[in-house]
């Protein structure tokens, strides 16, 4: 895996679930980290889901990729739950989009779709950098 193809940096994303009984789609925000083939990061999401009067759900992913496949955990802060998502995904070919499942493995019946898109952002960090590399490479 090149450096320009790494999952770290800025995304954005969006999970589903099958079954709508069980709820809305839901926008998030990551921050992810890939050393090797370990992959760490950070979710930030509206409350969807918890009784509680926050606004905002904070969560860690720890997971790994293997070429395209990429999986992870997600733990919410502060839950007392042991049972945590589970995401599935396949990266496409230029590392910008994540697409996959996601599942809890003690609820068999909530699960659904993900996608995490690069943000803006990063998109253009990773132009910037392959542009100059490109302009150094081809000075030679």
């Amino acid at each position: 895996m090149s450096a320009s193809n790494t999952l770290s940096g800025s995304w954005t994303g969006r999970y589903d679930y099958d079954n709508v009984a069980f709820g809305v789609p839901v926008s998030f925000d990551a921050v992810l980290t890939e050393t090797g083939s370990t992959l760490r990061g950070e979710i930030v999401e509206p409350n969807t889901f918890r009784t509680e009067e926050t606004d905002t759900l904070i969560a860690v992913l720890v997971g790994t990729r293997n070429g395209s496949a990429v999986r992870f955990v997600k733990t919410y802060t502060d839950f007392e739950e042991n049972d945590h998502p589970h995401y599935d995904g396949q990266v496409n070919a230029t590392a910008t989009r994540i697409t996959g499942r996601w599942h809890f493995p003690g609820m068999p019946g909530v699960k659904g779709t993900f996608l995490l898109a690069r943000t803006a952002q990063a998109a253009a960090r990773k132009t910037t950098r392959a542009t100059r590399e490109m302009t150094f490479g081809d000075s030679d």
